[in-house]
């Protein structure tokens, strides 16, 4: 991912800038609110999100789990700043889930990702897990963890395209569930080295959290914070060793909804977002620069009727970087190493449409745009997809020991 922050940038002037507009008190009350509440915003739909909860009856059962995604995911991107592409393909993902009790289950199969148009499989990774809920509230998993969309992350930190590129997150997770506070604390650990290896350790680390201040069933207001810390490092390569990197990204904000009735409903939000290089290398990374601080805002509005979906935002924002955010809202281009944009003005737009079909199987069509003031740029993307997330009961068995 780290071609996504190249860049040259005459750093000079940039914080003096920054501080102008927000104050240093302002930024610390920012800081230590993501520190101690870090919403899940609705970013990733449900069709996207793979968590099943554990039914009491699944004790001492054996289940084949099937999790498949077909996916036609078109960016026809014109700016500068990121590149055009078409994704399409299916992953299958099927798992052998055994249930020693309500609160204890182990999981074993395989992930395959084929791309139309190549006649062989772009990823095959071994998946495991334990999954574990010590209390009622409380899902503990180890191995492979409910990654990408599961984490419900704001467009600014985490980008669609990862959903089928990089489905696959392994480490640790906690999920915190109850009536007023939702938790997702996770460790992402993307690259393992070994001694010798010339190669970097990548991990990240995230939380994705959701307070209810207010629900009186018509209307609701939740306080959305999540941050996300990306890092690169390790001591195990060959001297001399490769300058750490470590980045952070945090998103706070204030989100109101309205159920007008059974099928509209109608939300706003106001967010900020921020970016904080905390061990940036002094030559750079590859020869180029980034930026030690960014801030960005964004304004949304959506509308639903029953499987009908409208967003419009409004995206600003000063020497914004997030390393797995989506490339729109960037500084930095990912196509060219030394264009740089220390303004962001972007006009966001989104339309889709999803639907059950048949219990665990979903489908969702989607339109995107964005226009970047600025440059007078526009750019789209629509897509398709269809998920089937099922289990299928095979044997009732209990451990002999």
């Amino acid at each position: 991912m780290l071609n996504l922050f190249i860049i040259k940038l005459k750093t000079t002037g940039i914080l003096q800038q920054l501080l102008n507009k927000f104050s240093i008190t302002k930024m610390a009350m920012m800081f230590v609110m993501m520190l101690l509440f870090t919403n899940i915003s609705k970013a990733q739909t449900k069709t996207f999100q793979t968590f099943q909860p554990v039914k009491p009856d699944f004790a001492g059962k054996l289940y084949f789990h099937i999790e498949s995604t077909g996916f036609f995911k078109n960016n026809e991107y014109f700016s500068p700043y990121a590149y055009g592409y078409t994704g399409i393909g299916i992953y299958f993902k099927p798992t052998l889930d055994y249930f020693f009790n309500k609160n204890l289950s182990i999981s074993a199969g395989v992930y395959l990702l084929k791309y139309s148009g190549l006649d062989h499989l772009s990823q095959t990774i071994p998946v495991f897990s334990i999954r574990y809920k010590p209390i009622k509230s409380l899902n503990i998993i180890i191995g492979n963890i409910y990654g990408t969309a599961n984490h419900q992350l704001a467009e600014p930190l985490f980008r669609y395209d990862l959903f089928y590129q990089h489905h696959i997150e392994n480490g640790l997770q906690f999920l915190f569930n109850t009536k007023r506070f939702k938790s997702d604390l996770w460790l992402n650990w993307r690259n393992f080295i070994q001694l010798g290896d010339t190669t970097q350790e990548e991990l990240t680390v995230g939380s994705s959290s959701s307070i209810t201040v207010y629900d009186n069933q018509s209307i609701t207001v939740t306080v959305p914070v999540q941050f996300l810390f990306n890092h690169w490092g390790g001591q195990l390569s060959p001297l001399p060793h490769k300058p750490i990197t470590t980045i952070f990204n945090g998103y706070i904000g204030a989100k109101a909804d309205w159920q007008l009735n059974e099928k509209w409903s109608l939300g706003v939000s106001e967010n900020l977002a921020l970016y904080n290089g905390l061990s940036l290398p002094d030559e750079g990374i590859e020869g180029h620069f980034l930026p030690k601080h960014g801030l960005g805002s964004y304004l949304k509005m959506n509308l639903s009727y029953s499987n009908w979906h409208v967003m419009a935002g409004y995206w600003h924002a000063k020497n914004f970087v997030a390393p797995l955010g989506e490339t729109q809202f960037q500084s930095i281009s990912e196509i060219d190493p030394d264009l740089y944009r220390k303004n962001i003005n972007l006009i966001t737009g989104k339309l889709w449409f999803n639907k059950s079909i048949v219990k665990g199987v979903m489908i969702e069509a989607r339109f995107e745009q964005y226009y970047d003031l600025h440059n007078r740029t526009f750019d789209y993307s629509y897509g398709l997809w269809l998920r089937v997330n099922s289990s299928f009961f095979l044997v009732k068995a209990k451990p002999v020991r």
